[in-house]
């Protein structure tokens, strides 16, 4: 399979899942980030929302509680309340960060606050965000010529390019781009030259590196 045919794949299995709310938190937090950067994954969004809708209005309707509308406008009052569009960026590359896609900004926010950058390898550094549910989110930032050890998972692996591009066997991964990967994929993502790359990646399970990197992994997990 291409590589262009291998990203509509995805593209189509990730939005499918998250119109039938089907995707963990972070990763539906990736799909809706890919959706202000691909107009393809928002027309998509848009078409399975308008499906869904659709099959509701055909379906018998259901009573709701006295209260329910009440609790409607107390919902959207909470969400006029909060300040996570006045959020402030203070902290190493928060510049960068302040331009990253709108679903994204509030979380790089308060983790640049909170824990700040870490680092992943030589030119990478991570913000891990605080997103519910078991899978792993962060933002990566990757230096043009920079690579991650070469590892595996042991689970499944979704990384979104938001600026710049990097690359492994498979191929370039542009803007708006998901590498995916599981425990059949052995790689070494590297930052392609020119912009730094940002992306953000989500794992549902640790990886597993090679090498002497993966012995001492294997050490001080045992």
């Amino acid at each position: 399979m291409s590589h262009l045919a291998r990203q509509e794949a995805l593209r189509q299995r990730l939005t499918s899942a998250y119109a039938a709310a089907a995707l963990s938190p972070a990763l539906a937090l990736l799909v809706e980030t890919q959706a202000a950067l691909s107009p393809e994954t928002a027309r998509d969004i848009a078409t399975a929302d308008a499906i869904g809708g659709a099959l509701l209005e055909a379906d018998a309707p259901e009573a709701l509680a006295a209260d329910a509308l009440e609790r409607v406008f107390a919902r959207i009052a909470a969400q006029d309340d909060d300040d996570s569009d006045r959020v402030s960026f203070e902290g190493a590359h928060g510049e960068d960060l302040a331009r990253l896609p709108a679903p994204l900004r509030a979380h790089a926010a308060r983790a640049l606050s909170l824990s700040g950058w870490k680092f992943a390898a030589p030119g990478i550094r991570s913000l891990s965000l605080n997103v519910d549910g078991d899978a792993k989110a962060e933002i990566l930032r990757i230096e043009p010529g920079a690579s991650a050890p070469e590892h595996t998972h042991d689970g499944e692996e979704f990384t979104l390019v938001l600026t710049g591009a990097f690359h492994d066997h498979r191929g370039v991964y542009h803007v708006g781009d998901i590498a995916h990967a599981d425990a059949s994929v052995t790689h070494r993502p590297v930052g392609e030259a020119g912009p730094v790359c940002y992306s953000l990646a989500v794992t549902h399970a640790p990886l597993r590196f090679k090498g002497a990197l993966g012995l001492l992994q294997r050490v001080f997990t045992h």
